[in-house]
């Protein structure tokens, strides 16, 4: 259903293969949460969206006593697995600037390069590599040039990291996530260059996601269940990773939701706001 106005919310959910396992949210079982809207359809510069939700937390669940409006993405926005071809972040975080987001956090899974990493661990990422080749409209969201300082929210990654281990007893709070060319997954080959570069993680959505974030002036962090090895790390393990999508999906969903709960405004002491910073690169070429 194609909807002609974007409601006005200052959270928003990215789901991906973490909540994968499960209808989010109505499957989760979560007190004092409410679905508001379902297949919510946006036509944007850059095509039509998902269908989205959007739910709603009320005052008792919420740092604070407000109720709160979220905006839930499921899978990234992908409609399919050619999306990588598509722009489905571009069309997303368009979504995400009109309606005036302003706190985002994601979820996903990936393949766990650094050996102290098992399948069934999160890891909630403070850096990346980009080994992607898709066409930047960074630009197009902010003039400004985005600086990747402290690209994850410091204070949103901490309330992660906090709900996450709850729930599982192995958390990573740190990490290096490298960001691979989709639809296919790495070669080994690819998995020992990630290893040599200190990645521990490998996966295909946290960029775009990130600087999209910062160039609409939002905070953003995410936290990845870690689905398998990555290739060529434990050749010997052959368990099927549906197994793990299936059973881990609501606790992950119910971390994701009690984090958007957590968050107080009026807390936030970050310096996210402070890394849209430099020379328009519209009026100044750099000398290039």
């Amino acid at each position: 259903m194609i909807c002609k106005e974007i409601p006005k919310v200052l959270y928003c959910h990215i789901g991906g293969s973490g909540t994968w396992g499960c209808e989010f949210p109505e499957e989760v079982g979560f007190e004092g949460l409410t679905v508001l809207k379902t297949g919510m359809e946006f036509e944007t510069p850059y095509g039509t969206t998902v269908p989205m939700k959007l739910y709603e937390l009320d005052a008792s669940v919420t740092a604070d006593h407000k109720p709160r409006q979220v905006l839930y993405c499921p899978f990234h926005g992908w409609a399919h697995l050619s999306a990588f071809n598509e722009t489905p972040s571009e069309r997303l975080f368009w979504v995400l600037k009109e309606a005036g987001v302003k706190y985002i956090l994601a979820d996903g899974s990936g393949g766990g390069i650094n050996p102290l990493l098992e399948p069934g661990d999160l890891i909630a990422p403070t850096d990346f590599i980009d080994y992607t080749k898709r066409i930047s409209y960074l630009e197009q969201f902010n003039p400004l040039v985005t600086r990747m300082r402290d690209i994850v929210c410091p204070d949103l990654h901490d309330i992660l990291v906090e709900e996450a281990q709850k729930d599982f007893r192995r958390v990573f709070r740190t990490g290096v996530y490298a960001v691979s060319e989709g639809p296919r997954f790495e070669s080994a080959a690819e998995v020992r260059m990630q290893w040599n570069a200190h990645c521990d993680i490998c996966g295909q959505t946290m960029m775009p996601e990130a600087a999209l974030a910062r160039a609409i002036g939002a905070h953003y962090a995410s936290i990845y269940l870690i689905s398998n090895y990555a290739e060529g790390i434990n050749p010997q393990w052959e368990k099927t990773i549906h197994a793990i999508y299936e059973e881990t999906a609501p606790k992950i969903g119910r971390i994701m939701i009690r984090s958007i709960a957590a968050i107080d405004p009026e807390k936030i002491a970050c310096h996210c706001d402070d890394n849209l910073v430099g020379t328009n690169i519209g009026e100044h070429n750099r000398g290039v």
